[in-house]
């Protein structure tokens, strides 16, 4: 059936704030976990791989979205955000467009590379919540919140 995906209880009450009908009977009812697990970085990423992992494991941690359910995507986002680096790299090194065994122009096979990780990593931010968007929505409702706690719109 098309239409939008649904989101995680967490970011659906970070993003609008008050939920209302159908949204707050599906929070209420959405399985949580009985104890806060939170995910570990595997043991067979490289340097790189782990190095990406901890920084999208603390953006997530920062807005409550750690959860050991996020752990897969956040293994391929870890993993493909590695590779680009490394591809972009390559492409940086021998430019986009290089010469064939026959000294044909032909696209750099990195170049290629670059593109398909680009959409990949691009799902994988929107399947967590983490689309520029997204954490802008998140990010002027908590400044709202917190403005609100602090009585800036009382009189």
């Amino acid at each position: 059936m098309p239409g939008r995906k649904p989101k995680p209880a967490n970011l659906l009450t970070l993003e609008k704030g008050t939920l209302y009908g159908v949204q707050r009977e599906r929070v209420e009812n959405e399985p949580r976990a009985e104890r806060h697990i939170v995910p570990k970085c595997p043991a067979r990423f490289s340097r790189e791989e782990k190095r990406e992992w901890r920084f999208f494991a603390s953006i997530l941690k920062n807005y409550g979205l750690l959860t050991i359910a996020n752990a897969p995507i956040l293994e391929l986002l870890a993993t493909d955000m590695a590779q680009y680096k490394e591809c972009a790299a390559k492409v940086a090194e021998t430019g986009i467009i290089i010469r064939s065994p026959q000294n044909f122009p032909i696209y750099n096979p990195y170049w290629t590379a670059v593109n398909k990780l680009e959409e990949k990593i691009h799902k994988c931010l929107a399947e967590l919540g983490l689309s520029s968007s997204s954490l802008a929505r998140i990010g002027a409702l908590i400044v709202k919140s917190n403005k609100e706690k602090d009585g800036y719109f009382e009189d």
